[in-house]
């Protein structure tokens, strides 16, 4: 199997725990299971229902609960299931929920005696928390087994990485995303602009955008504080030098002197952006730029298809891609890598060997092509760079090395409750000084309540 980068080290105070599996249905010879109608909620499309499903078939009554939440990039890999493996002896189910639903949910279900969902979709700042309490089965053994009847080898090492903790695999990747720059080509050209580089060169950019008098509002940016405001901060961090959390320790680096500078980068974006930023998530921006309210951005890379889709966007035609820029000259650029994937509930009562094999079939060959262009499938093989139009940058922006939030157990809570008050020091209704001060002490009140002790 292809060598995979060594994981980043766990820390010592890893909340302990691991429950053993019970393991209750036997399986029999190797079927290719029938691509029967849709088992999720969400319609499944031509492509998904023609995916092989090559897996050992059960060979009593199973029934296999997926928890994924909706979205454009995650439904083609939870549609290749649902659509492509059910068959007499087996059956998926997969209920519709948003991203706080799945967040929710997973928690339950995981930590509970009995899993309410057998195969869980996940990503970076939740995954280390699965796995550090015992709540995900360690795959590498299956991984082993596998490697060529699901050709493993040919997932991405990078991307593989993302989802090991303490040197074990704990999911399997089907799709990422990067952080790109967005921007109107036509505008640009018009202007004499190229697109920027850093935080100064952008607002030179979107300042002489404004003054030409045709967009009131020429950048749009995701700053919502329930998923987006955090994750720009963390991103704002690293460029600068710093990070979420003191080096190796579960102690928030928040309230600090890259946090203020961090905070006041970003406000000085605001007069250049709409009024309800801080409001808005990923597909109001979307919408800002489809609609030509604005002429630059930032979003992640399973946010870009309907920009470029005629029929969704009247500037399709329009749209380039870039690095997005470093606060200061010689900083690192505005992005992070996500993974998504999906991990195996060890409370289920689903054999587990079954479970890795679905796993596996929404992360295949046939299931990635499937998921293009609304995802970018782990195997990176698949993608033609000729025919999506985001697709050459953002593997430079991948190549670059961008690296996942923290991945420690604790991201996922400190995560949740930073937010609120990280967009009242963005937008003023508080101090910096003040609202990094209750961040920190929130994300303090995170990890002790997590069972991390400093």
């Amino acid at each position: 199997m292809t060598a995979r980068p060594t994981p980043r080290a766990t820390p010592s105070h890893r909340r302990p725990g691991r429950r053993p599996l019970a393991l209750a249905l036997a399986v029999a010879a190797t079927v290719t299971a029938g691509a029967c109608g849709a088992g999720s909620e969400v319609g499944a499309s031509p492509s998904a229902s023609a995916v092989a499903c090559e897996i050992t078939a059960p060979t009593s009554a199973t029934t296999v609960n997926i928890l994924a939440y909706n979205s454009a990039a995650t439904d083609p890999f939870t549609n290749v299931l649902t659509s492509a493996c059910r068959s007499d002896t087996l059956t998926l189910n997969h209920p519709a929920t948003d991203l706080t639903g799945q967040k929710q949910r997973a928690v339950q279900s995981l930590s509970g005696s009995s899993a309410s969902y057998d195969l869980v979709e996940q990503f970076g700042t939740v995954y280390p928390l699965y796995a550090d309490r015992g709540w995900t089965v360690p795959l590498d053994d299956y991984m082993t087994k596998y490697s060529s009847t699901f050709a493993l080898d040919k997932l991405d090492p990078t991307l593989l990485a993302a989802h090991s903790y303490d040197g074990k695999q704990f999911g399997l990747p089907t799709y990422w995303s990067v952080n790109q720059l967005v921007y109107r080509k036509d505008v640009f050209d018009k202007l004499g602009l190229k697109p920027p580089t850093t935080f100064e060169e952008m607002r030179q950019a979107a300042k002489k955008i404004q003054d030409a008098g045709e967009i009131r509002y020429p950048l749009a940016i995701p700053m919502a504080p329930a998923n987006d405001i955090q994750g720009l901060f963390g991103q704002t961090i690293r460029s600068l030098g710093g990070d979420y959390f003191e080096a190796g320790k579960p102690v928030p680096a928040i309230d600090t002197a890259a946090g203020r500078e961090a905070v006041t980068e970003l406000k000085s974006l605001l007069p250049y952006m709409s009024p309800q930023t801080l409001s808005f998530s990923s597909p109001e921006v979307t919408t800002q730029l489809q609609t030509g309210q604005a002429a630059m951005g930032m979003l992640v890379t399973g946010r870009l298809s309907p920009l470029v889709d005629a029929a969704k966007s009247p500037q399709a035609g329009n749209f380039a891609f870039a690095t997005p820029p470093a606060v200061k000259s010689g900083g690192k650029p505005l992005s992070f890598v996500s993974v998504d994937g999906f991990a195996v509930a060890k409370n289920s009562k689903v054999d587990p060997d079954l479970l890795f094999q679905l796993a596996a079939v929404a992360t295949s060959e046939q299931a990635g092509r499937s998921a293009l262009p609304d995802a970018l499938p782990a195997r990176l093989d698949l993608i033609d760079t000729s025919a999506i139009p985001f697709a050459a940058n953002a593997q430079e922006v991948l190549a670059t090395g961008p690296k996942p939030l923290n991945p420690v157990p604790y991201m996922a809570d400190v995560y949740s409750v930073i937010g609120a008050p990280i967009g009242d020091a963005v937008s003023g209704k508080q101090s910096v000084e003040a609202a990094l001060a209750e961040a920190q002490s929130t994300a303090v009140e995170a990890i002790a309540n997590a069972g991390y002790a400093q």
